[in-house]
């Protein structure tokens, strides 16, 4: 796969998984903070989805805090397949939960926090 169309398909699912976010703290009527800021590190083997803590700063802009950071989910650089993170440095190694490539950009596997569980019904 393309590397150039597999990345630009990544900022694709991190501007989808931040209206998530913004859509949450909206429903929930949230006012003392604005929305998380997601951000993605490309690494070699996976791309780490971030969330970033914000406040509300000077003329109520939102700013970015340092001090909590986690992993929403990680993204296999190769197959656009999305992971649950297991923690700050790997994804969980049950297995995938979607594609960045699927019709909805993986929407319909990663909610607000982080990948959706797996689960299984046998």
């Amino acid at each position: 796969m393309n590397t150039q169309t597999t990345i630009n398909r990544i900022y694709e699912y991190v501007e989808m998984v931040q209206g998530m976010q913004d859509d949450y703290w909206r429903v929930h009527k949230y006012t003392h903070s604005p929305s998380n800021e997601v951000d993605v590190k490309l690494g070699r083997r996976y791309a780490k989805v971030i969330l970033k803590d914000r406040e509300w700063g000077p003329q109520n802009t939102p700013m970015v805090l340092n001090k909590h950071k986690s992993v929403h989910t990680f993204i296999d650089m190769h197959t656009g397949d999305i992971l649950k993170a297991a923690g700050w440095n790997a994804p969980a190694p049950n297995g995938v939960r979607g594609n960045i490539f699927s019709y909805d950009c993986g929407a319909s596997v990663v909610g607000h926090n982080g990948a959706n569980y797996k689960y299984n019904y046998a």
